[in-house]
């Protein structure tokens, strides 16, 4: 996650600020100054809107960020952002909602994500020195929409902690049945706590490592995953109808399960945050966007397809879906590889991700308290950490708090992540909706084919999409979601109304 303001895209990165400098030297500016980066990031148009297709990428200050990411850059950095063995935690979630076609629901997601794409490279190319969709949303329909926008983006921010260090508990809880959930998830917590407190940073030598170790991983499962298939016909198969299979399919149960999936992709936004260090802002970051989605879509499908070729029926995890991917993997190869993906998760979701999501939440709480939407203790910087600790106490505090609310009232792993992933599709939806009016209503770009499909046509799609994705989240999930956006309506209120503070999220 970065460690910075501007990582407040669609959904939360999972990479260090230092990534982004490291990969291409042009995130410095932020590492070295998060304050700075804070201060940049905030409006050029002084809340005004925006009637001209492009803003100016240079910053208030005269101090624009020096443009040297390639599109290469940028991929790479989004494939440590996104842990590509992030369907080994919720496959067995997936594949019981699917009703054993895990593959067809990571797919949907795709689509779902492509659609999103396309409406971030627009937004992007009008709106370069942004790459937030609360920006976006704020130049199109107001204040008011800008600041739900943010705060529905708060609410898969707020849940992803106590989210990975659930993954992460449940991946170790599978090796040492011994040591209580809760107690892992403290254990990460602690690591994790400190680390952000005293300012530390992961270097990208290590988010480089880490990334090539999830590869191997990866490639280990599936060589193995395809031996085992190959050698034992009688229960294994490459089935099509480990795809798509018509007499299992039911609408209701399959998008259910992508709207778990789609977990695993919504964190491609963090590319829109490097727009003002891509060499081609206007189509760089995008054009990374759509590689990675690609890509991501291809290591998600390839997993989930064996994993479900080795074992059609799931009989193997019957009654543990937690542990569905592990059990699979031991299946496949012996215990070895079950510890060896277990370890691979626990790692990657417990430490890395979370270490990263700890410094650029703190820091998303930061801008938004710049920006008039939380209390203003948590846009204090300490000088000795270069970090808003109070921001960085405020969530190590929640987490704690949720960590205990989703082990005693009994939500499980996957409804936390789809408590999660109702925040981000619903900023995705306002986010494609955005490009239709903006595009299509209000700059009136319609001449051609190109136009039709990219202004009108594309994001509808994507907004319908996603809606239905949404809508498909589950009960206890839709219910918070919407309760935290009646909180958010009733705290706008409070704060434009009664207490007459000024909102900027432009």
């Amino acid at each position: 996650m970065s460690n910075n303001v501007k990582t407040i895209a669609g959904a939360p990165p999972k990479a260090s600020a230092s990534v982004a400098a490291a990969v291409g030297g042009a995130a410095s500016v932020r590492a070295a100054d998060p304050g700075k980066a804070a201060r940049l990031s905030m409006s050029e148009n002084n809340g005004e809107k925006v009637t001209k297709p492009t803003v100016a990428t240079k910053q208030k200050n005269g101090d624009p960020f020096k443009q040297t990411l390639t599109v290469k850059d940028m991929v790479v950095w989004g494939l440590i952002c996104m842990v590509p063995i992030s369907p080994m935690a919720i496959y067995g979630g997936v594949f019981a909602d699917s009703g054993g076609m895990p593959t067809l629901a990571f797919l949907i997601g795709f689509v779902a994500v492509l659609f999103s794409v396309f409406s971030f490279g627009i937004m992007i190319r009008h709106f370069p020195s942004s790459g937030s969709i609360f920006t976006y949303v704020s130049h199109v329909f107001g204040k008011a929409m800008g600041f739900i926008a943010g705060w529905l983006m708060l609410l898969q921010y707020l849940v992803s902690p106590a989210l990975v260090y659930l993954i992460a508990a449940i991946a170790i809880h599978s090796m040492v049945p011994s040591i209580p959930i809760l107690a892992l998830c403290f254990a990460f917590l602690v690591i994790v706590g400190v680390v952000s407190v005293i300012g530390m940073k992961t270097a990208m030598v290590v988010n480089k490592v880490a990334l090539v170790a999830q590869l191997v991983i990866l490639a280990l499962f599936v060589g193995f995953g395809v031996a085992f298939v190959v050698q034992h016909p009688e229960t294994a198969s490459f089935s099509p109808a480990n795809v798509f299979d018509p007499d299992k399919f039911e609408l209701g149960g399959t998008m259910s399960a992508v709207s778990l999936a789609v977990m695993s992709y919504v964190g491609f936004g963090a590319i829109a945050t490097l727009t003002q260090e891509a060499k081609d802002p206007q189509h760089g970051p995008s054009r990374a966007m759509m590689v990675m989605a690609i890509v991501l879509c291809v290591l998600y499908v390839a997993q989930c397809f064996i994993a479900t070729c080795v074992d059609p029926t799931g009989a193997g995890f019957a009654g543990d879906t937690d542990n569905a991917f592990y059990v699979v993997a031991k299946m496949a190869a012996g215990p070895w590889l079950m510890i060896l993906c277990a370890v691979g998760v626990a790692l990657a979701q417990g430490v890395f991700t979370a270490i990263a999501q700890q410094n650029s939440i703190a820091f998303v709480m930061f801008t938004m308290a710049k920006g008039g939407c939380l209390p203003k203790f948590m846009a204090k910087m300490n000088k000795r950490t270069n970090s808003p600790l109070n921001a960085v106490f405020f969530i190590i505090a929640l987490s704690v708090v949720l960590t205990l609310i989703f082990h005693f009232s009994g939500i499980n792993m996957n409804t936390v992540a789809k408590i999660s992933n109702f925040g981000a599709l619903s900023t995705y939806t306002m986010l494609n909706v955005g490009v239709i009016v903006f595009c299509w209503f209000q700059l009136k770009q319609r001449k051609g084919a190109k136009a039709l499909f990219m202004h009108l046509i594309f994001p509808a799609l994507g907004a319908l999409v996603c809606f239905a994705i949404m809508l498909s989240v589950g009960e206890v999930a839709l219910t918070v979601g919407v309760v935290f956006i009646i909180i958010g309506i009733i705290y706008y209120l409070v704060l434009t109304k009664v207490m007459h503070r000024e909102i900027n999220l432009g």
